[in-house]
């Protein structure tokens, strides 16, 4: 099952374009902590 999350948040998607699940949760973490 680890394997399969991992797997899922650093894949690319088209309709994030092309970034990661896993790079936009970090930048909005970051944008919430510098608040």
């Amino acid at each position: 099952i680890g394997f399969i999350e991992e797997w899922m948040n650093t894949l690319p998607r088209k309709i994030l374009d092309y970034r990661t699940p896993e790079e936009l949760f970090e930048k909005y973490l970051d944008e919430i902590y510098a608040a």
